[in-house]
């Protein structure tokens, strides 16, 4: 009895969430932990200056914000690893959600793989400019570099949005509030990135902030149903 039982069950009844492993109950916390680092990071870079601004005033301000440019980095880097593991259980809940066929949980997860790689390129850039800004020819130039990367990611971190919301949206899994902050944010990074390619003013880096932000909380909001961990009867 209790073979045919197993036999006949649906992928929802066979992993519905609730014997899940240890690392993946210490997802959301992971989740949570990439959000205060990645604010932390945010507080010691400053606020850097356009790819138009004057030379000087780029100098300067890798002068200025050297160690915190060069701490960003590492930083970065832990919350990147904290980053991966709330990933991997996300990626778990969507395969759950999707009942054991992904698709969008591939999109997702390739479009944070992307975001992930060129935003740790854009910060080692940066802090490379910080390390060595007296002896750095064209700084302006290394500048741009970075910020076309991090606008870069930005497409990646959208596509990641779009996936994951659209998977919320058809399994009516995750609250519209968390959907709706999602989709702004995927809006708010793809705006970044045109922006970025075609203007040197300082307007797409506002842009950019609100996107990030918005992510934040958007984290925060999936890492809470990570937690809970319960897939909606259908």
């Amino acid at each position: 009895m209790q073979l045919r039982n197993s036999l006949s069950a649906t992928p929802t009844d066979v992993d519905d969430g609730t014997d899940a492993p240890t690392w993946e109950r210490l997802a959301p916390i992971c989740g949570v932990t990439f959000v205060l680092v990645d604010l932390v990071v945010a507080v010691l870079s400053g606020e850097p200056p356009a790819t138009g601004a004057a030379p000087a005033s780029i100098t300067e301000y890798y002068v200025e914000h050297a160690q915190g440019a060069q701490a960003g980095l590492w930083l970065f880097g832990l919350g990147v690893i904290a980053l991966i593991f709330w990933s991997a259980g996300l990626w778990r809940w969507m395969v759950r959600v999707e009942q054991g066929n992904p698709g969008l949980a591939v999109a997702s997860l390739l479009g944070l793989s992307i975001a992930g790689a060129l935003a740790l390129a854009s910060s080692a850039v940066w802090s490379s400019v910080a390390l060595q800004s007296g002896a750095v020819e064209d700084v302006a130039a290394w500048h741009a570099l970075g910020a076309i990367l991090s606008a870069a990611a930005g497409v990646g971190i959208a596509a990641h949005l779009l996936a994951t919301n659209l998977v919320g949206i058809g399994q009516r899994a995750l609250p519209m509030w968390v959907t709706g902050i999602g989709f702004l944010s995927a809006a708010g990074w793809i705006t970044q990135a045109v922006a970025a390619t075609t203007s040197n003013d300082a307007a797409y880096s506002s842009i950019g902030l609100s996107a990030f932000l918005l992510w934040c909380v958007w984290i925060l909001g999936i890492s809470h149903r990570l937690r809970t961990d319960r897939v909606p009867p259908r």
